[in-house]
């Protein structure tokens, strides 16, 4: 299993807003994509109440849509939290796939069935010192994750307290001071929500 450390927050300013701070801080668009996940549940599961531990027991098939074509993977993501339910510990195993349908048909036939779908529009910017992903999920919220290995910054982040003071640093208005949003799970809840 890859273990690497990461935060996420969600930014509490509209997107044109947004651009202006990261504009005025040199920031550029390096790389987009979309990511597309159906989070499989078995279906013996799914009386489980608190929805990190439903999340938690998920396989993501994720289709990644690129520039020059498409990959497939079969995903499963690990985290640990403590107390005040921040990630303390995230890793992640995938494996190549060559067909989502099938993929699909496979863990219906072992009894799991479709929890959530995510459709995150990413937008990679860097200004050479600090790199951030923009993401835009099911066109609802947008959030900025921060990695702790840069693709496009030769940068590596050292801790979590490193990668929350740049999002300070930048003056990036945040909802409730999270550093570690986890996307998955807000989208469940909306989705019990309303009721489906």
């Amino acid at each position: 299993m890859h273990f690497e450390s990461e935060i996420t927050v969600e930014v509490d300013v509209p997107f044109d807003e947004l651009m202006k701070i990261l504009d005025g801080a040199g920031f550029s668009l390096m790389e987009e994509f979309d990511l597309n996940d159906i989070y499989m549940i078995d279906k013996r599961d799914l009386n489980e109440t608190d929805a990190l531990v439903l999340l938690s027991r998920c396989v993501l098939i994720r289709n990644m849509i690129l520039k020059d074509g498409e990959r497939k993977f079969l995903t499963y993501k690990y985290k640990e939290y403590n107390a005040n339910r921040e990630i303390v510990k995230q890793g992640n195993i995938k494996c190549e796939i060559a067909d989502i349908k099938s993929m699909k048909s496979i863990f219906e036939k072992l009894h799991f069935e479709e929890l959530i779908t995510i459709n995150d529009h990413c937008l990679v910017y860097s200004n050479g010192k600090d790199e951030f992903v923009l993401q835009s999920v099911n066109g609802k919220h947008l959030y900025i994750e921060i990695e702790e290995s840069c693709r496009y910054a030769d940068k590596f982040y050292r801790s979590i307290e490193e990668m929350k003071n740049v999002i300070s640093e930048y003056g990036i208005p945040i909802k409730n001071n999270d550093y570690f949003v986890k996307k998955a799970e807000v989208e469940l809840q909306e989705r019990i929500l309303k009721g489906e």
